[in-house]
């Protein structure tokens, strides 16, 4: 299935002086030892950094296209950039250069000039990356799903899907695209009862199986020569820079836990992660100051806490971006929402929104300083964006007048600030502060390094497991696990062992790849990620963004749930360890969430979203139909006897599966694998 690019290789023993905490002094060592661990070390910051600006400026690429900027996207690509934008289910079509790339851009908005039409929509989101760097470290792979909300007000609406499938070069110091190669998977009409797919997909995917989880090949992470700069000098710079990343995803977990807080409408977890004198200014024209004010205009916003019976209040935090100030004490966050809402046979609609935060470190905890959220399109899900339009209690207009807030940060290629058409709402508060900390030891560095590759590989990871579930390649789904991986196989329990799990896939389903008649899209995104002191274990919650149906449009389906998943390293490279997923909801595309019938009246039928044809076409465990026999909240479901699974029945799981599935409309709580990151609140179930 995969035609990798790069063929990345086990980390050799060099590389692991990197990846593994130390335990020795510098003063124990011969200067030339202290000379070549340091620059081990600052190579391998170099790298991790490289990684995290690909990602910001892949994630500033949607942004700026979101909004019509398109000076502003020809600046983050190179002068000999070659774009690829195949027809759907081929593998390549024609090749744009720079010129061209901009004019299309233009010409698929329908635009001549900057920004957008009053009415137009152009929303692009991206989810699930995958990045890896080259031999060298100073080219890069990288893999990404978007989701684009696309349409004129009164005339049409579009979702359309697909895989960015990008390179990326170092050039002047500043990381750019190079390379731009978009397949095409799914498009379709809102009004119609799903979208439509070809037969088969043809994506050139740079990653294998096997590697996908070492983001830094062994080659990249070699030396390249001797600084001038003092010891002390570099160990202090270095201090900075790691700081910057454990930073940034200490920031990126808090923006996606208030988001999985305000999920469960968890309003004291919730103004619990603002500092005292924090600020909440939701959009609608009266702002919030304190926790205890906070907390009280939650409820009076959005309702009393927790869920009742048949409430779905998703609100998806995607395309993040996360700026450190200098000192590292203050931080600005962008982030695009979208949200599912809706009560049973009551209401439901898509919200779209756009978030310019402000954090604040406060005793070496970060919080929320503001949150500024900018509502941009509210919409009833039944007719959806080009026949109905919500107004809101914005203090700006909203859809399908054209506005967005402006960015708190200068474009990532040029380091100037952004330039604006009309439209811009308002200008962010930017952390400007300026400052050194002091050097920290190389052995506690060295760790700091590690917990920053293992962050992004555990994304790697996970994403790779999702693009493997769309096109049932069970033996890489198993290839990314470690040896002794805890797989769980929905509706049926977890088998122990990566070879164990392979069978279990291959019993369950088809081996021969996706079938041409169905498909499925497995998203994972909104990833809270925390990397063990030593660098050895990461845990990570994710949310499942699924959608799929029948390849001809003729029906679909939204699927919704939490992932509380693991990731080792092991022998030299990350790999997935746990799989924990809590599907919440399985709806039909046409009729949608609010109105999913109760599980006493379905019986053991799947839901109507899940065709069984989509089985028979090869379709991934996660849209599975259930074949279990209903267990309590929290306590497990058993295989059913004679139920779906084929060969299963002669192959049991080493243990039950850990909760419920598809309780929607009832509500069961998630459980967490950690506890408020400012208060230390308990959630109502914390993973052990």
């Amino acid at each position: 299935m995969n035609s990798p690019h790069i063929r990345l290789v086990p980390i050799a023993a060099t590389a692991a002086l990197i990846i593994a905490t130390g335990t020795w002094l510098l003063a124990q060592e011969r200067p030339t030892a202290e000379t070549q661990r340091l620059e081990r070390l600052a190579t391998g910051v170099e790298r991790a950094e490289a990684i995290r600006a690909i990602k910001r400026l892949q994630q500033t690429y949607t942004h700026y296209l979101d909004v019509g900027l398109w000076d502003e996207l020809d600046t983050l690509v190179t002068a000999g950039v070659v774009a690829d934008f195949p027809a759907p289910g081929q593998r390549s079509g024609e090749s744009l250069n720079r010129g061209a790339l901009r004019q299309y851009w233009m010409r698929e908005a329908n635009r001549t000039a900057a920004g957008l039409a009053d009415g137009q929509l152009n929303t692009h989101l991206l989810l699930q990356p995958i990045v890896n760097l080259g031999p060298d470290g100073r080219t890069a792979q990288g893999t990404w799903h978007q989701v684009a909300m696309l349409g004129t007000f009164g005339t049409s609406a579009t979702w359309l899907g697909g895989i960015y499938e990008n390179e990326y070069a170092l050039e002047n110091g500043v990381w750019k695209i190079s390379k731009i190669h978009f397949s095409e998977q799914y498009r379709g009409a809102y009004e119609d009862a799903g979208q439509k797919a070809p037969p088969r997909w043809e994506i050139p995917y740079h990653f294998t199986a096997e590697h996908v989880g070492l983001t830094i090949p062994p080659s990249a992470l070699t030396p390249s020569g001797a600084s001038r700069e003092s010891a002390a000098a570099r160990l202090a710079s270095l201090t900075s820079r790691l700081q910057k990343m454990e930073d940034e995803a200490a920031v990126q977990n808090l923006h996606n836990i208030y988001g999985y807080y305000v999920d469960r409408k968890m309003w004291d977890d919730v103004a619990d992660l603002f500092a005292a004198n924090g600020i909440l200014d939701p959009g609608q024209k009266t702002t919030y100051t304190g926790t205890a004010q906070i907390r009280k205009a939650l409820e009076t916003l959005y309702g009393a806490a927790k869920l009742q019976y048949g409430e779905l209040w998703d609100r998806l935090q995607l395309t993040t971006v996360v700026t450190i100030a200098p000192d590292g004490r203050t931080a600005n966050v962008r982030s695009s929402e979208l949200s599912m809402l809706g009560l049973i046979n009551s209401y439901q609609r898509w919200e779209l929104g756009t978030y310019e935060n402000e954090f604040v470190k406060e005793n070496g905890v970060w919080k929320f300083k503001a949150l500024h959220y900018y509502p941009r399109l509210i919409t009833d899900y039944d007719k959806g964006w080009a026949k109905d339009v919500k107004p809101g209690n914005a203090s700006y207009a909203l859809y399908p007048t054209f506005s967005f807030p402006a960015f708190h940060y200068p474009n990532p290629v040029t380091g100037k600030a952004v330039k604006y058409p009309a439209g811009v709402v308002k200008a962010p508060v930017v952390a400007t502060s300026t400052g050194r900390m002091a050097a920290k030891p190389i052995a506690e560095l060295e760790s700091m390094l590690a917990q920053a590759i293992g962050f992004d590989a555990t994304e790697n990871l996970n994403s790779a497991y999702g693009y493997y579930l769309d096109e049932s390649a069970w033996d890489s789904v198993a290839d990314i696990c470690a040896t002794n991986c805890e797989f769980e196989l929905s509706d049926v329990g977890i088998y122990i062992g990566r070879e164990r799990a392979r069978q279990s896939l291959k019993l369950r389903y088809p081996t021969n790849g996706r079938g041409p008649n169905s498909y499925t899209i497995h998203q994972l995104t909104q990833p809270v990620i925390h990397v063990s002191a030593d660098g050895q274990k990461a845990r990570a919650r994710l949310r499942l963004f699924q959608s799929g149906g029948a390849a001809n449009g003729s029906s679909g389906s939204w699927i919704g749930g939490i992932y509380e998943n693991q990731a080792f390293f092991d022998n030299g490279e990350w790999k997935f360890g746990v799989k924990d997923l809590q599907h919440q909801f399985n709806a039909n595309y046409r009729s949608g969430w609010a109105k999913i019938a109760p599980r006493a009246a379905r019986g053991a039928a799947p839901p109507a979203a899940a065709p069984p044809a989509a089985a028979r076409a090869g379709g991934p465990p996660e849209s599975a139909a259930p074949a279990t026999t209903p267990a309590a909240p929290g306590r497990g479901a058993a295989p059913a006897a004679g139920g779906r699974g084929g060969g299963l029945a002669a192959f049991p799981a080493d243990r039950p599966q850990r909760t419920r599935q598809y309780p929607f409309p009832e509500i069961v709580e998630p459980a967490f694998h950690y506890k408020n990151p400012v208060s230390g609140r308990m959630p109502g179930e914390l993973l052990p």
